[in-house]
């Protein structure tokens, strides 16, 4: 539409709203059928375009639309709102102004503008929450093309006077019709009286859309306004001098931006008219544009600040792993994309509003573009601290040799070139790049011959060229033969041919690293037209790095680590491998700083750390590795161990187990304990129960217990030394040391479960705990630098102890000390601050586990009082308990004897003795006048003086009584077990009551019956029934039974130490029995003297 033509329509529809009438000339006699009026309803809601301009306004001359008005007003709304077309939009107007003009504003034109405010309305922030992330990207986008057409459609009705200010604006009485669902309506200013002063309608609406935008999603319809309406309502003429880059994601505007030019500058009124606005309605428009723009800019720099902070995290991320991950790449494109977009829009409103773009340098972030690399200081203060030493090589020949490669392009045919190019990525950096190698088509073929038979030939050459060249890749020794390599591959190039060639590339000859430099200069020269070349070998070198570090035990890969990295350095001085490879390879070393990865390191900076140093995209980066390398130096003096020293920590420390522990206890055991130093570094190990694993503390416990029968005063340090060590745990509060310190509260607890400890010992360790540093029971708002209200380690300590061995405090005296202890630590625990929720937790599983029916205090106060009657209660019953202090320890042992819990955990313990024991005991029950002899043979060996013994005799006498017990054993073989005959126990207070049982078991047997004693128990006191039983019974028969062959077996023995004890008293004068022999021998320990003491009872023999 032509600019006198808008002229026109703006008087005539001026004058419509003056109230002319009679502006839009109709037809004599007015179609009124339903059939043609619908017609052109739905033509107005689809069908408007410049070939249907004509059909519209011949049916508005001819129609009557009176009542249809409504269905027309919202048919009209939809209609205008699917333009697309700058001639779409004309058609529109041209509609409009005829319906305006014929129907005048009240009927049709105050209708269709509140419909079109309600259109260009932002919608209510509580609708768009409500809706899902997608539905709400679904409806902003709708939401931008709708007002990309509407904001075009009103602008040019306000252009040609069909509207005037939003409040001209009157709400249809159906005005749900064919409008958005949402209830959402764009207000106007208040202030002005209709149609008068009010502000324009457009300006209203970009004021509403500009006005709660803060993340500028509506710069794409500003855009869209300012290149269209730039000099007509700006009064700003663009000159296409110089073009600019223009947006071309609408259809309404495409003239390019250029200088900014204003209407007073324009000479030649003939070309340029003069705007339609006034320079005062103009200059609201830009002031709104200013505003606008001043809030855009700060969007820009900090949006490009947060992209750079990204590729920061992407640079750390690529160096961690050692590759690109997609979704951080596509992640940042995304970004980078968008913030192009919004800057060059940007661009587009400062060229009119006659403004300053942001600085957006990159200066302080200069590697986050260049190669995606960033350091710790900034490269041009880098380099121009370092700009006075040497440069990147060490001589003009070097610098050639990595640097001048031969192009390839001026040296074979193009058409030679294109099959490793066609999938080349855009940008100069593809070698790097992570591309499949899939993507690398196969080769075309420069001539296509007609002949197949001589393609087929032509192919088994080209193979046999290829191998021919691949053998001679070990002759690459200078520039020159590496360059004609390259160029005659060119000759030969095809998938098959650079598959081959990366595979022999990655066979490196044993011994010849000197062929490194020569290959990677061939990569380089190759890779710059074939990039899957250099790709395939990088990726090769980069998978063969990681699997070396998974394989950092085998030390006879030494040389292949050496090639691999050597080869990487290589390849990165030609600029083949990507950065974040190999500083990957730099920081896998630095975290891992082992000899294996120190002699990597040393070989990487010898090779490529002056490259990597020395170039700008690379210096930072590396200048941040080498401080960290300068740090970690002091670690590469490791402690110096002797070789036992390491043997005995690998069996402690590494190879102890459930299984083994008793080899490893073969193993100690076999150490020279009568060398110092051996002692010396055991005891370091059995100290520290903090190196071992948590689950096998209880292992090292027992092993300590079992080096108790050969080594106690060892064993009696070595928990003098955990003691310590938990006190002085104490002093320091070290969260550093917390581990450790759980370790050795619960190797205590593990000593005593093993009866390395008794409970006083345990008692006291946890009263210390609890009670160091506050000189007694801890007092609430009393500070104490060791235990801090708000610190709950303490708790931890004594929840492990209790874990532990608590379950075993549980009667007797241990359990009595153990619920005065429990009173104590609730009282402690309450006298903390509010304890989390771990905590209590922790404080709950404790009382459950000791004490299920404990009620626990639920203030200070309560708990302070029950420790108060607790302790009142001690003090009554602290005589008592002294009393029978001695009884309860023995009944409390006995107790843990019979559950059973202790003595099945020892791998070596000398079970027999313990048997041997246990028969002694029997054999003192069956007679109680042997029980009184007994006693009365072992006060005489405590109190005689002994005797001087022959050491012939001795040894003559050990010859002896091993033959008779090896005769003894043979002749009891095959005998079957007894079963069912428990002895009772040693009571000394009932013997009288016992003996006459025994004597009366005759009179009993009399009678048809047989008399047994039978055991129970009542508490701590075991009591003995008399049960009689048929005589005729099986189990009196085989007692009957067992009773007469163990007499014939006493017999038996009696008769042999009779016959030996006659023989001796021949030899030896004064010797008239052989009591007084037994007594002045000096007893042997161990499991001999126990089944000597079984067999050899004085009451077996009938003196």
């Amino acid at each position: 539409m032509d600019r006198a033509r808008k002229r026109k329509l703006r008087s005539l529809n001026e004058r419509a709203w003056s109230g002319d009438k009679d502006l839009f000339t109709v037809g004599g006699s007015l179609h009124s059928s339903l059939k043609k009026n619908t017609a052109f309803i739905k033509r107005l809601r689809t069908a408007i375009s410049p070939a249907t301009l004509g059909t519209f306004l011949q049916d508005i001359r001819t129609l009557s639309l009176h009542k249809y008005l409504s269905e027309i007003v919202s048919a009209c709304y939809e209609g205008l709102c699917r333009l697309k077309s700058p001639g779409d939009v004309e058609a529109g107007v041209e509609i409009v102004s005829a319906l305006h003009q014929r129907f005048g504003p009240a009927d049709f034109t105050e209708h269709l503008a509140w419909l079109l405010g309600k259109g260009m309305a932002t919608p209510e922030k509580v609708f768009l929450k409500n809706l899902t992330a997608e539905a709400r990207e679904k409806e902003e986008k709708e939401r931008l093309i709708r007002q990309r057409a509407l904001l075009r459609v009103i602008t040019e009705l306000w252009l040609v006077g069909a509207l005037r200010t939003l409040e001209d604006a009157a709400k249809p009485d159906d005005a749900t019709k064919g409008a958005i669902t949402k209830d959402v309506e764009l207000k106007a200013r208040t202030g002005a009286t209709k149609g008068g002063s009010a502000e324009p309608f457009p300006l209203e609406v970009l004021k509403d859309l500009l006005g709660h935008d803060k993340d500028h999603a509506n710069l794409p319809l500003l855009v869209i306004f300012v290149k269209a309406y730039s000099w007509d309502i700006l009064g700003v003429k663009q000159s296409v001098s110089e073009p600019r880059k223009i947006l071309e994601e609408d259809g309404f505007a495409n003239a390019p931006v250029g200088a900014i030019q204003t209407a007073e500058d324009v000479t030649d009124s003939a070309v340029l008219e003069q705007p339609f606005t006034s320079s005062a309605v103009a200059e609201r428009f830009r002031s709104v544009l200013k505003w606008y723009y001043d809030e855009l800019a700060a969007h820009i720099v900090k949006d490009q600040k947060s992209i750079q902070s990204q590729a920061r995290r992407n640079a750390e991320a690529y160096v961690k792993s050692g590759e690109v991950f997609e979704d951080r790449r596509a992640s940042y494109e995304r970004l980078v994309k968008a913030q192009d977009r919004m800057i060059t829009n940007a661009q587009v409103i400062a060229d009119v509003i006659g403004a300053e773009m942001p600085d957006l340098k990159e200066s302080d972030d200069p590697l986050a573009i260049a190669g995606g690399s960033i350091g710790l200081v900034k490269t041009g203060d880098y380099l121009r601290s370092t700009g006075e030493g040497p440069g990147i090589w060490a001589d003009e020949d070097e610098r050639r040799f990595y640097e001048n490669l031969v192009d390839l392009k001026g040296k074979v045919p193009p058409i030679l070139l294109e099959d490793g190019r066609k999938k080349r990525p855009d940008t100069d950096e593809a070698v790097g790049r992570r591309v499949d190698s899939s993507d690398v088509p196969d080769a075309t073929k420069a001539a296509e011959p007609t002949d197949e038979q001589s393609l087929a030939i032509a192919n088994k050459s080209i193979g046999a060229q290829v191998d021919a060249l691949l053998l001679r890749l070990p002759e690459l020794t200078n520039r020159d033969i590496i360059d004609q390599t390259a160029v005659d591959f060119c000759f030969l190039n095809s998938k098959a041919s650079r598959n081959r060639l990366i595979k022999a590339l990655t066979e490196v000859p044993k011994g010849r690293s000197d062929l490194l430099p020569s290959w990677s200069r061939l990569v380089a020269t190759l890779g710059r037209y074939m990039p899957d070349v250099p790709k395939g070998l990088v990726d090769y070198l980069d998978n063969e790095f990681r699997s070396l570090q998974r394989r950092k035990e085998k030390e006879f890969l030494g040389q292949v680590r050496l090639s691999n990295i050597r080869y990487l350095a290589e390849l990165t001085k030609f600029g083949v491998v990507p950065e974040h490879v190999v500083f990957h390879c730099l920081k896998v070393s630095l975290d891992d700083f082992t000899r294996m990865n120190i002699e990597i390191l040393c070989n990487l900076i010898e090779n490529c750390g002056r490259y990597l140093l020395k170039t700008p995209d690379t210096a930072p980066r590396m200048q941040s590795f080498l401080e960290t390398l300068q740090r970690k130096k002091p670690a590469i003096e490791q402690k110096e161990r002797t070789p036992l020293e390491l043997f005995v920590r690998k069996l402690v420390y590494g190879d102890l187990t459930k299984r083994n522990y008793g080899k490893v206890l073969k193993q100690i055991r076999r150490f020279h304990w009568e060398e110092s130093d051996v002692v010396s570094i055991l005891e370091k190990v059995f100290s520290r129960p903090g190196k071992v694993k948590y689950g096998n503390i209880h292992l090292l416990a027992i092993l300590l217990s079992s080096l108790h029968r050969y080594h106690p005063e060892f064993v009696v340090k070595i928990i003098d030394n955990v003691i310590e060590s938990v006190t002085l745990g104490l002093e320091q509060n070290d969260f550093r040391f917390f581990q450790r310190r759980i370790a050795e509260v619960k190797y205590i607890g593990e000593l005593y479960n093993y009866r390395m400890l008794e409970h006083p010992v345990i008692f006291d360790i946890m009263y210390r705990i609890l009670t160091f540093g506050h000189g007694g029971p801890p007092v609430p708002g009393r500070l104490n630098p060791f235990d801090p209200a708000d610190d709950f380690f303490r708790i931890r300590l004594i929840a492990t102890i209790l874990e532990t061995c608590g379950m075993f405090f549980n009667r007797g005296a241990a359990g009595k000390r153990l619920d005065y202890f429990l009173s104590f630590f609730d009282y402690y625990v309450h006298t903390k601050t509010q304890l989390p929720m771990e905590m209590e937790f922790v404080v709950q599983d404790i009382f459950v586990l000791t004490r299920p029916q404990w009620k626990q205090a639920t203030s200070l106060e309560e708990a302070a009082k029950a420790l108060h009657l607790a302790i009142v209660q001690d003090q009554k019953t602290a005589g008592a308990d002294k009393a029978v202090e001695g009884d309860e320890a023995a009944s409390d042992v006995s107790s843990e004897s019979d559950n059973g819990d202790i003595d099945d955990i020892e791998p070596y313990g000398d079970g027999e003795d313990d048997t041997a024991s246990e028969d002694d005991e029997v054999e003192q029950d069956d007679d109680d006048e042997s029980v009184r002899q007994s006693d009365v043979d072992e006060d005489i060996v405590v109190t005689r003086q002994e005797e001087m013994i022959d050491p012939q005799d001795e040894a003559e006498f050990e010859r002896e009584y091993a033959k008779m017990m090896a005769e003894s054993l043979e002749s009891r073989k095959f005998e079957r077990k007894q079963l069912f005959d428990v002895p009772l126990p040693v009571r000394p207070k009932n013997r009288d009551g016992s003996t006459s049982i025994a004597q009366g078991e005759d009179r009993i047997s009399a009678s048809n019956t047989m008399a047994f004693s039978l055991l129970t128990k009542r508490g701590n006191r075991q009591q003995t029934r008399t049960v009689a039983l048929p005589s005729d019974s099986t189990f009196a028969i085989a007692m009957r039974t067992q009773q007469r062959v163990e007499k014939e077996e006493q017999q038996r023995i009696k008769n042999l130490v009779l016959n030996y004890d006659l023989q001796q008293s021949e030899d030896q004068e004064g010797l008239e029995r052989l009591p007084a022999l037994h007594h002045n021998r000096i007893e042997r320990p161990g499991k001999d003297r126990g089944q000597r003491i079984r067999k050899l009872q004085l009451s077996d023999v009938d003196w």
